[in-house]
């Protein structure tokens, strides 16, 4: 018997091909890597300019005062000092709508919320018995380029108007938020005739995309979050406890307390406002089953050949091979500029077709019709291990 003749060393041969289509396959996979890396960088292009992902903090009063001290020598000092007082309830009522922006050929969603916070604080009595040299309410919000609009607050019946913030606010607020308002208010109007509790209604619209969170300031703090996203991630510390989901979008509610918040500071929660699965990902799922379809349509040729009695050289399962590996990136292709299923078909449509007229001329007889149908079949079949 020949040595090219030897069915070891022929299945042996094709295996050590067949692993070497591993190669080409990586190389794929980094093009897929390459073109989603352009569209995260899309992506951030976008956000930087419209808003990135959002977390929403505050409102906090923030009051500063005198107060006497003893020194060593037992005299008297002044000392400047602050207080920071916390929402005693704190309710949010967030709208998301969420809209695609086109950068080049990628498409980002973006989002606008409107927010309303109501709530009220409770003014412990020591601060009414101080001399306030300051005061102060302040809010926090990760991109300030985030808001639209004016951002209102009603504080008792004193109605306010948010500016930038400024050095002092930012140590009232996270040091991951990125930007903060503040707003002198009165208190000594707002809290007239012996008053303690001081109610608030604050209103803004704010833009953002990725993502958008809440801290969860108050000794009581409720969410109610509504979209139109159909494809919500809820995320953070603490899961919804309530939560409706369809095809339209969806409605969410949390419900926390400061017993088990911990450091509201080190605590958000909120929803990733997710565009599905992406391209890419289905492309790069896709071909980690290429080896197995490489494998299987090789298997099938050397069945032609023991049944068939055909030959099939090895330059021939390489041509094969190649063209397998094609495939996905003709998926990756389509699919910047068409939806996926679409892709997917065309790119197995035009794999078969040229496989088909390859294995015609290779083999001469009806056997390549059953090799044909096997590789429409393993497509298929990869396609629904992809659902």
């Amino acid at each position: 018997m020949k040595l090219k003749d030897s069915l070891p060393l022929k299945i042996a041969l094709i295996g050590v091909l067949a692993l070497m289509m591993l190669v080409p396959l990586a190389m794929v996979q980094g093009q897929i890597h390459d073109r989603q890396t352009a569209a995260d960088a899309s992506q951030n292009e976008v956000a930087a300019s419209w808003g990135r992902a959002q977390t929403l903090t505050g409102p906090v009063l923030k009051l500063s005062y005198e107060t006497e001290l003893l020194d060593k020598d037992q005299k008297k000092t002044v000392k400047l000092a602050t207080g920071t007082v916390y929402p005693r309830t704190l309710d949010y009522d967030i709208d998301a709508q969420t809209q695609t922006l086109h950068r080049s050929i990628y498409d980002i969603m973006v989002y606008g919320a409107d927010v309303v916070v109501t709530g009220d604080f409770v003014i412990p009595a020591y601060f009414a018995d101080e001399n306030l040299t300051e005061q102060l309410v302040v809010m926090g919000l990760s991109d300030l380029r985030g808001i639209e609009g004016s951002v209102d607050i009603t504080l008792g019946d004193m109605a306010y108007a948010f500016h930038s913030g400024s050095t002092k606010a930012d140590e009232y607020v996270p040091a991951n938020s990125k930007g903060t308002l503040s707003e002198p208010i009165d208190l000594d109007k707002a809290l007239m005739d012996g008053k303690t509790v001081l109610p608030f209604r604050l209103t803004y619209r704010v833009k953002g995309s990725s993502s958008l969170k809440v801290r969860p300031y108050g000794g009581t703090t409720e969410v109610k979050m509504r979209s139109d996203c159909p494809d919500p991630s809820f995320t953070g510390d603490f899961l919804p406890s309530e939560r409706n989901v369809t095809g339209d979008g969806f409605t969410a509610r949390w419900s926390v307390s400061e017993i088990n918040r911990g450091d509201p500071d080190d605590t958000s929660f909120g929803v990733n406002l997710l565009q599905g699965v992406t391209q890419y990902q289905q492309t790069t799922r896709s071909a980690k089953y290429g080896i197995l379809v490489i494998l299987l349509v090789f298997i099938a040729g050397l069945a032609v050949e023991l049944v068939g009695k055909k030959r099939i050289d090895l330059v021939q399962y390489l041509v094969i091979g190649l063209s397998l590996v094609l495939f996905y990136a003709l998926v990756l292709s389509f699919s910047e500029f068409m939806r996926f299923p679409v892709a997917y078909g065309l790119a197995a449509l035009m794999t078969v077709a040229a496989l088909f007229g390859y294995f015609r001329g290779i083999l001469r007889d009806k056997t390549a019709w059953p090799l044909t149908a096997l590789v429409a079949v393993a497509y298929l079949l990869s396609y629904i291990l992809l659902q």
